[in-house]
């Protein structure tokens, strides 16, 4: 059976005490998957992953990275933990080369491992060896999200986390920002993410889970979830309409 890498449970977390954004939402990630957290605005969606990733205070439940509990371990360790997080926004050095922000990231390897890590960095994103001179803040938006993702997974993680990757981006580097993360999970990288690009989230995914005001509301195989009734109801705030599938359609956006 697949190992499980991260396990979530009854994770009541946000920024005020009294006040939880997340309110007892659970989550299973196994070794090999592509996780994705949906949600309507104002779910929890961020808050949750945040939480997770050690940003966002836990009032109660637990977390655990394969066999250990992390739960109150603090963000700035768990790099060495085995979770590498992704924030939406101010994930680079923009004013650092491309290999300079990749030399900071893999600042606890020694010499010859990094020296490596990086020439495999430029192999899982060919677009980024011709950049390594130039500012990261001066790339493409789709190639400073490749540097912001390479930057994470210097340290060889367990578990990658991403908060919205494709926000911000034109539809050309959407698409390139997910199917650099499918080429990521076949090379083995253990991915949970929130989007809010159901459709194109969904169709890398393994698994997705639907929050609604901080709770697991539905959950299941991505690959089915596109055209669930519910997911209609909860995602979209509204009945699955009768007429053409739901694949048939683009589905609004939703905002964190």
């Amino acid at each position: 059976m697949t190992r499980t890498v991260l396990s979530v449970t009854d994770l009541v977390a946000g920024y005020e005490p009294g006040v939880p954004i997340v309110r007892g939402a659970s989550l299973t990630v196994r070794e090999g998957e592509i996780v994705v957290v949906l949600g309507p605005n104002g779910a929890g969606k961020s808050s949750f992953i945040k939480a997770i990733a050690g940003l966002v205070p836990i009032f109660s439940g637990t977390v655990m990275l394969d066999d250990e509990e992390i739960t109150k371990v603090p963000a700035h360790q768990l790099v060495r933990r085995g979770l590498a997080f992704v924030p939406q926004t101010e994930n680079i050095f923009p004013l650092m080369s491309v290999e300079d922000n990749l030399k900071v990231a893999g600042g606890m390897l020694d010499r010859r491992d990094m020296t490596g890590r990086i020439e495999e960095m430029y192999g899982l994103f060919p677009d980024l060896r011709d950049k390594r001179r130039i500012a990261a803040g001066n790339l493409s938006g789709g190639q400073r999200q490749m540097v912001a993702v390479a930057r994470a997974l210097m340290v060889r993680p367990k578990l990658l986390v991403l908060d919205e990757p494709s926000a911000g981006l034109s539809p050309k580097f959407v698409s390139m920002v997910f199917h650099m993360l499918a080429d990521i999970r076949k090379a083995g990288v253990t991915i949970l993410l929130v989007e809010q690009n159901a459709k194109a989230a969904l169709a890398i995914g393994d698994r997705a889970c639907v929050l609604v005001e901080g709770r697991n509301a539905h959950e299941g195989r991505a690959d089915a979830l596109w055209d669930d009734p519910v997911v209609a109801e909860l995602y979209l705030g509204r009945r699955h309409a009768a007429g053409p599938s739901a694949s048939d359609k683009p589905m609004p956006e939703a905002q964190p």
